[in-house]
């Protein structure tokens, strides 16, 4: 259950909290950190065992693949060679396409002042990557994970017809896959030829068949980032300076606080353990945070520990920058568990 009314930690400014908080793009569990860390290092068998063991599991494999790609974004290579090795294909070819696939989201995308040439190398990258990906869902057909990552591709080079097609693919094979909703959300926003209303029908769909415990409903603050993410863009493109489109992209208020509210409540009080607690009590935070419900937003935010995720944060700025100063201003400590003093 929620639990409001604790004493904040204290002394933690915005730049202190910068160089406490750790990144989530290796996880959040100590096992999966180790194996990246071991593949960092040049063990990529460690990463393989680690995959073995999620083949019945979607949600961990899709999870531990993305972790572990980006662990090996310098090491393609070693993983591809692992297929001599005696290692499953597919689970290879899976993690072969989520390190290229690492690499090619760290490239310019395309936006307003990237180059023609950056928007190439990028598109390029996205089709590296989307080769191995369709080989391991070709050669493990019950899979969701490897149609997950394609979503991802699809979005990046503008393919609606792709990206739909693996987003029911997914579907079909894991209806409540988290990712895979993340995703959709994503390219249903204004600025990748989608509208508001769609994006948000389909957030409040994941929301509304979200199983009981699960973290799923999340995806309602993403859309939220998204539409406000997008509003300031607008407003920079206008020729708006930096004060005026703060303020005028004020905070959430009315119905939608009251909606993320319910969702939120309901899933704390009926939480199953999830790889992507961390991610979804982000979510929550930031949306709380802007709203102005500081009660809600500590809570979220007290329950992350040290770990600080992209996503939403990246959307306005330095993701560690910006979650250290929402926890600043709440007197967070990730130094301090949660339930501690």
């Amino acid at each position: 259950m929620w639990r409001f009314g604790w004493k904040p930690g204290r002394g933690l400014q915005g730049t202190d909290l910068e160089a406490v908080l750790v990144s989530a793009s290796y996880g959040t569990d100590p096992l999966l950190r180790s194996a990246c860390e071991a593949v960092r290092e040049g063990d990529a068998e460690a990463g393989a065992a680690l995959l073995v063991e999620t083949r019945r599991d979607p949600e961990a494999r899709a999870y531990q693949a993305q972790a572990l790609g980006r662990a090996a974004v310098d090491r393609p290579d070693e993983i591809a060679e692992l297929s001599g090795t005696g290692a499953d294909p597919a689970d290879v070819l899976l993690w072969l396409g989520h390190a290229l696939l690492a690499r090619a989201v760290a490239l310019p995308s395309g936006g307003a002042d990237t180059a023609q040439a950056d928007r190439k190398a990028f598109e390029a990258a996205l089709h590296e990557a989307r080769v191995p990906l369709a080989e391991s869902a070709r050669l493990n057909p019950d899979d969701a994970a490897p149609w997950a990552a394609l979503q991802t591709v699809a979005m990046g080079l503008g393919e609606r017809e792709e990206r739909e097609r693996a987003w029911e693919e997914v579907a079909a094979r894991a209806p409540h896959l988290y990712p895979a909703h993340m995703t959709r959300v994503r390219a249903l926003a204004p600025a990748r030829g989608g509208s508001a209303e769609e994006m948000f029908a389909a957030a409040g769909a994941a929301a509304d068949t979200a199983p009981e415990g699960s973290p799923l409903p999340s995806v309602l603050a993403l859309a939220h980032a998204e539409y406000l993410r997008g509003e300031r863009r607008r407003l920079v493109r206008e020729g708006n300076s930096a004060y005026i489109t703060s303020m005028a992209m004020g905070r959430l208020h009315g119905d939608a606080v009251s909606e993320l509210f319910q969702l939120a409540q309901a899933w704390a009080s009926a939480a199953v353990p999830h790889v992507r607690d961390v991610q979804a009590h982000h979510l929550f935070g930031w949306a709380f945070h802007r709203a102005g419900e500081a009660d809600l937003a500590r809570w979220h935010l007290g329950s992350v520990g040290r770990y600080v995720c992209d996503v939403p944060w990246s959307f306005f700025g330095s993701a560690r920058t910006e979650a250290a100063l929402a926890m600043s201003e709440l007197g967070v400590d990730p130094r301090v568990g949660p339930g501690e003093e």
